[in-house]
């Protein structure tokens, strides 16, 4: 008869959910690997990807961190989300300060898995402290990457957001 082997290696603990703000060029490689993800899996993947854009964007919320953030998500080390907004007036107003949710992004395979909400849920949570410590009023999310939209619309209502109009595309090619 013999006798079962028992591993007694400890189990490895999950990766570690983090989230910050970009406060330096540090991050730039991870950054550009969301983004370069985030457009091939968007609508606009028929235009060609301009890092240097993405590092523009980035220079500018390092530069100016009272009117633009870019928040990052890591499981572990991993960069597995990434949002992108900024905060000014209303175009046809004065005296009070929005939040425009540019680009919000978690990973494909992050994103249909249980750690997904989490993660997006954490980047949402973040701005939200970002923009009210910026005094602003509102936070409005322009969602036009055409993915998962049922999910996505379902997702932010849950977290508090109002439905208040829509984005609409016509190809002229």
């Amino acid at each position: 008869m013999s006798i079962p082997v028992v591993d007694t290696a400890p189990i490895s603990t999950p990766a570690k959910l983090r989230f910050g703000l970009l406060e330096d060029l540090s991050a730039i490689d991870d950054i550009l690997a969301l983004a370069e993800k985030t457009h091939a899996e968007s609508r606009f993947s028929y235009i060609e990807f301009a890092p240097y854009k993405v590092r523009a964007l980035a220079e500018r919320a390092i530069q100016d961190q009272k009117r633009h953030a870019v928040m990052m998500a890591w499981l572990g080390d991993k960069p597995v989300g990434i949002a992108y907004c900024s905060i000014g007036e209303y175009h046809l107003g004065v005296g009070t300060l929005l939040t425009t949710i540019h680009n919000i992004n978690v990973l494909k395979d992050v994103r249909h898995s249980l750690r997904g909400g989490r993660v997006a849920l954490g980047l949402f949570r973040g701005i939200e402290t970002w923009s009210q410590a910026r005094s602003s009023k509102e936070i409005l999310f322009h969602v036009t990457s055409d993915v998962d939209l049922a999910r996505t619309h379902k997702f932010i209502k849950r977290i508090g957001y109002r439905f208040i109009g829509g984005s609409y595309a016509k190809s002229l090619s």
